[in-house]
């Protein structure tokens, strides 16, 4: 891997282990995210971090990336979350991902998801 896709690997490590701190430390300080098709994104690791945590309904969850592409400044992952609900249902959702960067800090991340089961 060269450029960024090791920092999207190590977000996505982050998230699996649920280590925010961790993954708070790969984004700018000024990051912002925009989930498609949604009014407004979230601005500021503060804000990231009080949305990017799971719901109490959620009792285990487990993203994997299938594949990245990476061109100048801009990594994109495309992968798949796996939630177990407390509940006992299960949820599968296909994420695409556009991670833009300064240096090496996530600037801004567009999300396209889809609930697939």
């Amino acid at each position: 891997m060269s450029g960024n896709k090791p920092v999207v690997t190590k977000y996505m490590d982050c998230f699996n282990r649920q280590d925010w701190p961790g993954m708070l430390a790969l984004l700018a300080d000024d990051v912002e995210r925009q989930e498609a098709g949604e009014d407004g994104a979230w601005r500021g690791k503060k804000e990231f971090d009080r949305n990017i945590r799971p719901s109490p309904a959620v009792q285990e969850m487990r993203g994997e990336i299938s594949r990245m592409v990476e061109e100048g400044n801009m990594v994109v992952a495309d992968g798949v979350v796996r939630l177990l609900m407390k509940d006992g249902n299960r949820l599968k959702v296909q994420f695409c991902d556009v991670f833009e960067f300064d240096g090496h800090k996530v600037k801004r991340l567009t999300a396209f998801t889809a609930v697939v089961k």
